[in-house]
């Protein structure tokens, strides 16, 4: 699937450190409540957010960002971007400041997007008024726990690249472990891990896993 055919009619597109940055920008339909901003995880996109952004964006503005090398985002190398939690946070930061510089924000934060975006709320705290966190950390592992087996793989050196970025290990294993309650159609599966259908487009995937 192509990543045009993947594009709605919300989407805008903004220029961070060079990169081309995909964000769905949708205003409220009916009298606003506000902005949510919602940042996915990994291996994920702002295609994961598209029921929350069909029901709030009657009333609140929506924003919500492919990270770079992600969704339909550019999906640079090594040389033209540092996949860092550090570099996330700023381009967070670059999103929110060109599209809403003014007015409290609600941010909807999964998985990495927890990171990221409490990161950005430690920075902004006047600003934040309020977050909804799931499936996310902000602190170590406690004591006596590891990491799961799948993440542990694919952050070994080599093999953890073949797992990860040859053979898509880590998004497929997302799709079957990660999916409890309600299953998603096949369908919606393709299209969620779309935009990482080769070795070059699953960096930035593989580099999420390695950066915890």
């Amino acid at each position: 699937m192509r990543n045009t055919e993947l594009e709605s009619n919300t989407s805008k597109w903004l220029d961070i450190r060079g990169q081309r940055m995909h964000v769905i920008d949708s205003a409220p339909t009916q009298a606003s409540r506000g902005t949510l901003v919602m940042v996915h995880g990994n291996p994920t996109w702002s295609f994961y957010f598209r029921r929350l952004v069909a029901h709030f964006s009657k009333h609140y503005r929506c924003i919500v960002p492919d990270h770079i090398g992600m969704g339909l985002s550019s999906k640079p190398d090594d040389d033209g971007y540092p996949f860092t939690l550090g570099q996330r946070i700023a381009d967070l930061d670059n999103v929110i400041e060109q599209l809403c510089p003014q007015g409290p924000l609600n941010l909807v934060l999964h998985d990495w997007g927890g990171m990221i975006g409490m990161g950005y709320a430690v920075r902004h705290r006047a600003r934040i008024a309020r977050l909804a966190l799931m499936n996310t950390a902000a602190f170590a592992l406690p004591a006596g726990k590891t990491l799961p087996w799948s993440l542990r793989l694919c952050r070994t050196p080599l093999l953890g690249a073949i797992a990860a970025r040859g053979l898509n290990l880590f998004c497929r294993g997302a799709l079957r472990d990660c999916l409890k309650t309600t299953r998603m159609s096949s369908a919606d599966q393709d299209t969620l891990i779309a935009p990482y259908d080769s070795w070059a487009t699953r960096i930035a995937v593989h580099r999420f896993v390695q950066d915890i």
